[in-house]
């Protein structure tokens, strides 16, 4: 490679915007999370942090959505202050997937649990944050139940099965 072209990664890994700006973050965040949905003390930042795998990194805050739009707007500020985000739903993977030292997104307890099972059965939609067993219970009066089965199915999330292809003993 060139000096030229060395210099210019060289000049682009210095520019300021490569480094997030957590403290700008924050400030912005406020503006369209309510407070109780953004979580900064250590101690809660380390719990909310934390997951069933051998890691431990702890957040720099935790922000809990509670629909699309708030998605959406956290993610346009995450872009403009060059903050890395993690998303996770209940967190409790044994991969360590869903922990982050940055910004940890989780779905709120609000919001994410729609669900609607077809009058014939053929099909059910399941909102993120509904648990393995919640959609199982759904499913039980027409004698089915989702594919995976996960040891922590009483806790993980539809969103976290899906987006970890988690499976289980079955």
């Amino acid at each position: 490679m060139g000096q030229t072209n060395m210099d210019q990664i060289t000049a682009a890994s210095n520019d300021k915007r490569s480094k997030p700006d957590y403290g700008s973050f924050h400030q912005a965040l406020i503006n369209i999370l309510p407070d109780e949905q953004i979580i900064t003390d250590e101690l809660s930042r380390f719990v909310q942090g934390t997951d069933a795998s051998v890691y431990r990194l702890t957040p720099k805050l935790v922000a809990l959505v509670n629909d699309e739009a708030e998605v959406a707007k956290l993610c346009k500020l995450a872009s403009t202050y060059n903050t890395p985000i993690t998303f996770r739903a209940a967190g409790t993977s044994l991969s360590g997937q869903a922990v982050t030292d940055s910004i940890l997104v989780k779905l709120g307890n609000d919001g994410w649990r729609q669900n609607e099972l077809t009058s014939n059965g053929n099909h059910i939609t399941l909102g993120p944050a509904l648990t393995g067993s919640q959609a199982n219970q759904k499913l039980k009066p027409i004698q089915k139940k989702i594919g995976p089965d996960p040891a922590s199915i009483n806790s993980a999330m539809i969103g976290g099965i899906a987006a970890n292809n988690s499976s289980g003993m079955c």
